[in-house]
């Protein structure tokens, strides 16, 4: 097969199958029947003499092939879509695109509600997926556009490929149940180091800040038991003399009824960094831009509802959530 033989459209359900891994999926995205994608996944096998996508349970897997075509053909197509925007105004009020943004539990928590609300007010014809983005493992889903962009506090690797915009940072408390004989008084060292802790890791493994603090002063705290997500936090911590870490944010999430207190830490513990990250390839297309307007616009929302919120500094065991 020529590359004059070759239909372009071929390399649109490449990097559609990039992102969806199903071609269920990528035939619903791309507007054509099951059988028009396989019909075009066998051309490209045919093409690449790879088989390109191999299929483990429910998901079609790239091969290494696949992976290394990624870049070159997604980069083309980039540049291609950048030339007729240019000469087109993105419109959210009409779009009928499928937006997809990473989020982890944390911040999907304080923004889902407002994300929704705005996004539905602002693209009414278009749809919106939250995937979870717990981890480092995010700049991949980025970069492999399985998002269009995602919201993280977590340590990405330096990659030229990705955008890295921080938005802000949130301050670092110790959660206790309002009950406990912790939350009744400020909060020391000692009592820090001689109580036992909970922590929070998306992959139940990984340190938390507070570990690496307490790392630099040659001390360590007593974790007894590890959850992935800030959800279940009032029913873990409910009727136990437990602590843990969350970020500020959450004190505009849940309310007495979920008696949580937040008590300033007896440590200095860095803060949590919230970073929106792109792919620089999407950098400038315009509805990455405006859903990243969106977002930001969210985030600083919510950030100034923090301000003007009750504080949680005072007397050692003040801010009930």
């Amino acid at each position: 097969m020529n590359f004059v033989d070759v239909d372009l459209n071929l390399l649109r359900v490449f990097d559609v199958m990039m992102r969806e891994r199903s071609v269920t999926r990528a035939a619903t995205e791309l507007g054509r029947t099951q059988s028009a994608i396989s019909h075009s996944l066998s051309k490209l096998r045919f093409l690449l003499q790879d088989e390109l996508f191999t299929k483990h349970g429910g998901e079609m897997r790239p091969t290494p092939r696949a992976m290394e075509l990624l870049s070159d053909i997604s980069t083309a197509l980039a540049t291609i879509r950048a030339s007729i925007d240019r000469h087109q105004v993105f419109n959210p009020a009409t779009t009928r695109r499928n937006f997809r943004v990473g989020l982890t539990d944390y911040h999907a928590m304080t923004l889902i509600p407002g994300l929704i609300r705005e996004f539905s007010r602002q693209a009414p014809n278009a749809t919106l997926n939250v995937i979870p983005a717990n981890g480092p493992e995010i700049g991949s889903s980025v970069y492999l556009r399985q998002v269009d962009c995602a919201l993280t506090g977590a340590a990405i690797r330096d990659d030229p490929s990705l955008l890295r915009v921080e938005l802000g940072q949130d301050r670092l408390f110790c959660a206790v149940w309002s009950g406990s004989k912790i939350a009744s008084s400020a909060m020391t060292l000692e009592t820090y180091l001689a109580s036992s802790h909970l922590q929070i890791s998306a992959d139940g493994i990984a340190e938390g800040l507070a570990d690496a603090a307490l790392k630099q002063m040659g001390l360590r705290r007593n974790v007894v038991a590890t959850i992935s997500n800030y959800l279940v936090l009032p029913w873990a911590l409910r009727g136990t003399e437990l602590i843990t870490h969350c970020g500020d944010a959450i004190l505009q999430i849940l309310d007495e009824k979920s008696e949580v207190t937040l008590v300033p830490p007896p440590l200095a513990i860095s803060n949590v960094n919230a970073w929106l990250i792109v792919h620089r390839q999407m950098a400038n297309d315009p509805g990455t831009k405006w859903l990243r307007d969106v977002i930001v616009g969210i985030y600083n929302g919510s950030r100034a509802t923090r301000r003007q919120g009750r504080s949680v500094e005072g007397s050692g065991a003040a801010g009930f959530l």
